[in-house]
């Protein structure tokens, strides 16, 4: 209660006169519904003590969100402090796609128009490049499990697809999407990334296949071509970046079971192991 009391006092007028209520989401961050007295209510988020360690810049975090909400993909922030990655955003009523996935025939072209969107938005200097992402998780690792090693190895032999830097979420998975529109949360890892590796995580966190993953590309292709976009477009190779995807979400697993023994990140590492072998 100490805690949420010093952190009120942090924000500005009028939210440090508000009252705090715990959420129980997200893996990483502590976040809270903000209540006023007025009753209004915002979110807010305190993020991880240690973003360096999970990947995370926070300023190109707050630079992307902030070109994410004028073009109406973020919810309105009232308050920002990247150092400490705090975020007071609006509060939104709208479930989840993890709560309530929309059918595939609706959220295939709305992720399609939010791709082209977000697309549009500047590139940020800060890149995603997949295999240096992972070397950078990989290095953390205090005590790699025996079997890692044999795993990793022919996609460390590969090569991914690059030479295409464009404005990337890099987690927009059913929690990260809230209702119809859909709005986008959990700007963490945003970065200039390539758009496959973004479509491969896409497929991955949602269950589709690879049929639905050229759908969505289809989709996208005509959003692009409705929009008269000068922006290129994409050849997302989508396929080649499944296996990242899985590499990269084992390592990050790996990390948090190190810092936390939580049952959740042993159930994550053993699907995207089971997925690599």
């Amino acid at each position: 209660m100490a805690g949420n009391q010093a952190l009120l006092a942090s924000l500005p007028a009028p939210w440090r006169t508000g009252r705090l209520a715990p959420l129980g989401l997200g893996l990483t961050n502590r976040n809270y519904r903000l209540r006023l007295p007025s009753g209004r209510s915002y979110f807010l988020r305190l993020g991880h003590p240690d973003p360096v360690r999970l990947g995370i810049d926070r300023a190109t975090e707050w630079q992307l969100y902030r070109g994410a909400m004028a073009a109406g993909l973020a919810l309105p922030c009232h308050y920002g402090d990247p150092e400490r990655g705090i975020l007071l955003l609006d509060w939104c009523e709208a479930p989840s796609w993890a709560q309530s996935p929309p059918p595939r025939h609706l959220a295939l072209p709305a992720l399609a128009r939010l791709l082209v969107r977000l697309h549009r938005l500047p590139v940020p200097t800060v890149r995603m490049a997949v295999r240096a992402h992972a070397e950078g998780y990989r290095s953390r690792l205090r005590a790699p499990p025996p079997w890692l090693a044999a795993l990793e190895a022919p996609l460390l032999a590969s090569r991914e697809p690059d030479g295409c830097w464009l404005p990337c979420h890099h987690d927009l998975n059913p929690a990260n999407l809230l209702g119809e529109r859909p709005w986008v949360i959990d700007w963490e890892y945003g970065a200039a990334g390539h758009p496959g590796f973004e479509l491969a995580s896409i497929v991955r966190t949602h269950g589709w296949d690879l049929d639905e993953m050229a759908a969505l590309e289809a989709c996208y292709l005509e959003e692009h071509a409705r929009l008269a976009c000068a922006t290129p477009i994409p050849v997302f190779q989508g396929a080649a970046f499944l296996p990242w995807v899985d590499y990269i979400a084992l390592l990050w697993a790996l990390l948090m079971a190190e810092q936390a023994p939580d049952p959740a990140y042993g159930t994550l590492i053993a699907h995207h192991r089971q997925r690599l072998e």
